[in-house]
């Protein structure tokens, strides 16, 4: 860092910079409805297929889960018959 390095934190003394005045409730409307206005939203085609992707997905999943159960399930009552 250099002499001529100025910093911008302020000390512990100092005060910090003064907040932003709030906005009426009109104007914020008025603001949400312009950013409401930037946002992409998808398709119909682009909706179905994510949908169709989440269920392929959780239907994977739930036999991925099924199946360890069920092999975790066998091999404890096989280790516990063992000792019956």
């Amino acid at each position: 860092m250099t002499r001529n390095a100025k910093n911008t934190t302020p000390a512990k003394g100092e005060a910090a910079a003064p907040k932003k005045k709030g906005v009426g409730p009109f104007q914020y409307l008025s603001q949400v409805r312009q950013e409401a206005r930037k946002v992409t939203w998808t398709t119909w085609g682009e909706l179905w297929v994510s949908t169709l992707l989440v269920l392929i997905l959780s239907v994977i999943a739930m036999l991925f889960f099924w199946a360890v159960d069920w092999v975790i399930s066998s091999s404890i009552q096989f280790i516990l018959s063992l000792g019956a």
